[in-house]
């Protein structure tokens, strides 16, 4: 839940940018005329880049996750610890 509120903070974000960045109404305050069009494609580029980074943060967490109970599934299956801890671990890995 808190990831998801945070990826909405960071849209908002990025909406508010592009009010300031590009003026009113999408055209700005010098259009495509000079150098605008490098600061819409850094713009966009940067908008693009803090979206994969987003999703790839949550996907490696993810990632993260299933890895820790795999291995504690193997730890418990190897008899390293016993069925009381593997509980108690894993209740406090699905947190």
């Amino acid at each position: 839940m808190e990831k998801d509120k945070n990826i909405l903070v960071w849209i908002l974000i990025a909406i508010i940018i592009v009010f300031l960045l590009v003026g009113s109404f999408g055209i700005g305050n010098y259009g495509m005329m000079g150098f605008g069009f490098l600061f819409m494609l850094l713009f966009f580029g940067l908008i693009i880049w803090l979206i994969v980074t987003l999703v790839n943060a949550n996907q490696s967490s993810k990632k993260e996750s299933e890895d820790s109970l795999t291995i504690l599934k193997k730890r418990y299956a190897s008899g390293e610890i016993s069925k009381k801890q593997y509980e108690e671990m894993k209740k406090e890995l699905l947190k």
